[in-house]
């Protein structure tokens, strides 16, 4: 009897699935519709942490973009370094998947980020290689104003969290505490890779926007993921213990 009960919680939860889908194309359509005052809005907060950091920049609006202008000097990576950085790459990718002690989602993860790495500093080095140049623009749009992130939670939190069977509440908590996150680290991301760009130049902001950027951003959605699944499984064990006594 007991069996049956705890097989029937773990049924797919259709209702929440369409409930879950409905707010997330709300929200989605909602970002969208207001994309110029999202962009504006991120970019007078970006704007004032710029400021705190000392950057020198300015702030315009190029027909319905918020961009910045940063003063800096870049000089392309020179063809020793390109190399260098590859085999740096497939070495370490190399040495971490036959390091046993390793955990293998740790393999995973940093095999992922080293070969990004790789094919990004290609791609700006020699397929599309930048010029030396004493000004940069940084504009938020759809690629950079967290859009897409939001969109990838819901891509994963939707049919993945709440076809669980579980309290509602929980999962649009962790949806929205999901989102929420992505929209302050992808301010946080934009200004301290503008500070970078400013700092340290275009080789460094390539490394932090392109690499750096992109597993934190894979981390935390996994990360609120897991932490909401946990959350969905403490509950429903917690249910069925009480079913048994």
């Amino acid at each position: 009897m007991e069996e049956t009960r705890y097989s029937r919680s773990l049924r797919v939860h259709r209702l929440h699935f369409l409930v879950g889908l409905a707010i997330s194309l709300g929200v989605t359509l909602l970002v969208a519709s207001n994309g110029f005052s999202f962009w504006i809005w991120q970019a007078d907060m970006i704007d004032q942490l710029l400021s705190l950091a000392g950057v020198s920049h300015k702030l315009f609006t190029l027909g319905s973009l918020a961009t910045f202008e940063v003063p800096i000097h870049h000089t392309p990576i020179s063809s020793t370094t390109i190399v260098a950085l590859v085999i740096i790459l497939v070495s370490s990718i190399l040495i971490v998947a036959m390091f046993r002690p390793i955990a293998p989602p740790i393999k995973a993860i940093w095999s992922i980020v080293a070969i990004a790495a790789i094919l990004t500093l290609l791609w700006q080095t020699v397929v599309y290689p930048i010029s030396s140049y004493t000004i940069h623009w940084v504009t938020i749009d759809w690629s950079c104003s967290g859009v897409i992130n939001m969109c990838l939670v819901s891509l994963i939190y939707v049919p993945f969290l709440f076809t669980i069977k579980g309290p509602l509440w929980i999962k649009v908590s962790w949806l929205f505490v999901a989102m929420g996150f992505s929209i302050v680290w992808n301010l946080l991301r934009l200004s301290f890779v503008t500070a970078t760009l400013y700092y340290f130049g275009g080789s460094v902001f390539l490394l932090f926007h392109y690499m750096v950027g992109a597993f934190v951003e894979f981390v935390y959605i996994v990360a609120f993921y897991s932490v909401g699944l946990a959350h969905l499984s403490k509950y429903e064990v917690s249910g069925v213990m009480r079913l048994g006594t």
